[in-house]
């Protein structure tokens, strides 16, 4: 006897008709869950940069300047001003024209055919941006010279407003992800650098809530892979910064190691506990004191400069790289490695452990670290407010 399995044709109508539905919810249902940085992107603008053209770089912090950015005159080193456009990582253009529109009627552009792409030329001070107002910039590029050719994608819109009078700076929240580059206590206080930026927020009369997932010697992967990271990215809980701290020789020395665990690991889990306007931090490691495999020293800053700019190129979410490696390479020119690094050639001495939480200070604030308070950096009347003065100019303030 056989016995016949199939499904009848009431059912497998019942059974097309539901498919049906599920395929015209398929859509909805992908962009409702899709992380920002994997949606897909319609034009090759990657971002914009507000700069300090007396410094030539980007004040970060207020950049990249996202929707609904403030752009406080009051904590800036000076009104000497640009925005700069970046396209995003392989992107190649023609040319880009920018239009920028103030809220009062006032209004300028520019079309830039050529690499560095700025509003009112290179380093040259933008009136407008020291002008307060609520204002629209538009960026398009173009696959030919002076806006001709083809459209490359939609524009990129940007609405930001500058004040002349003081913001009020709200408290902000921030995950640490790393290992004892950012791990490591002062022997004077215990404190480790989270911990110290806390102190040097609550110092100047603002609040940091800290959320830390450290374990001392773990690449980013494997701290993610023992689920330690798990609970801090849940979506209980929304940061305006995500800081990730990589294993100190990754980036440089393993480029596909790094981006993979960024980009695929990282990313997504990211994306969805980030506050609107949140921002990723990607802590740039200091050289260590044993330069291998690089020849020397320079070699290996110049591994870390590169590696680093095409992982924050490439992770597709607002990204700032804190500039940590140039604040030591600053120092160690003039005071040696050892002022800054302890016997073991790699983990910071206090004062490196003060100066990268001053940095980090003026990035989640986004207003110079220079007036902070010295805390225990007091032996002598110079040295902290000398390493401020190296954090305040590598972050353009």
């Amino acid at each position: 006897m056989h016995l016949d399995t199939s499904p009848s044709r009431t059912t497998r109508t019942r059974l097309l008709v539901l498919l049906a539905a599920l395929l015209t919810l398929l859509p909805a249902y992908v962009a409702a869950t899709t992380p920002p940085s994997h949606a897909a992107t319609s034009t090759p603008i990657a971002g914009v940069s507000l700069v300090n053209n007396v410094s030539r770089k980007p004040i970060l912090g207020v950049s990249p300047v996202l929707d609904d950015a403030v752009i406080d005159l009051t904590r800036l080193a000076n009104r000497h001003l640009s925005l700069q456009s970046t396209l995003s990582y392989g992107a190649s253009a023609g040319s880009v024209r920018f239009t920028l529109s103030g809220a009062t009627g006032s209004s300028y552009s520019r079309t830039e055919n050529v690499a560095p792409y700025f509003l009112c030329n290179d380093y040259a001070d933008c009136p407008l941006l020291a002008t307060p107002d609520s204002y629209t910039l538009t960026v398009q590029a173009f696959s030919g010279a002076n806006a001709t050719g083809s459209a490359l994608g939609s524009p990129s819109t940007v609405r930001f407003r500058v004040s002349a009078t003081a913001v009020a700076t709200p408290a902000v929240d921030v995950l640490f992800v790393g290992n004892s580059l950012i791990g490591t206590p002062t022997t004077s206080t215990g404190e480790d650098t989270p911990q110290v930026l806390r102190s040097l927020a609550a110092a100047a009369g603002r609040t940091v809530t800290v959320t830390k997932v450290i374990h001392f010697g773990n690449t980013l992967q494997q701290t993610w892979d023992a689920g330690e990271v798990a609970a801090a990215v849940n979506g209980t809980k929304k940061y305006d910064y995500v800081v990730l701290q990589e294993y100190s020789t990754l980036v440089p020395t393993d480029l596909p190691a790094a981006t993979n665990t960024l980009l695929n690991t990282y990313a997504p889990a990211v994306a969805k506990v980030l506050k609107p306007g949140g921002r990723v931090v990607l802590f740039k490691d200091w050289a260590l004191v044993d330069p291998a495999p690089f020849a020397n020293r320079a070699a290996y800053v110049a591994a870390l400069n590169t590696n680093y700019a095409t992982l924050g190129a490439r992770l597709g979410l607002p990204t700032i790289v804190a500039p940590i490696s140039d604040t030591f390479e600053t120092v160690i020119a003039t005071k040696g490695t050892s002022y800054l690094i302890v016997a073991d050639g790699k983990h910071p001495h206090g004062r490196a452990i003060y100066m990268n939480a001053a940095t980090l200070y003026g990035i989640l604030f986004r207003s110079s670290p220079r007036d902070l308070s010295n805390l225990y950096v007091d032996s002598d009347s110079t040295t902290a407010p000398q390493l401020r003065d190296v954090s305040a100019t590598a972050i353009g303030y």
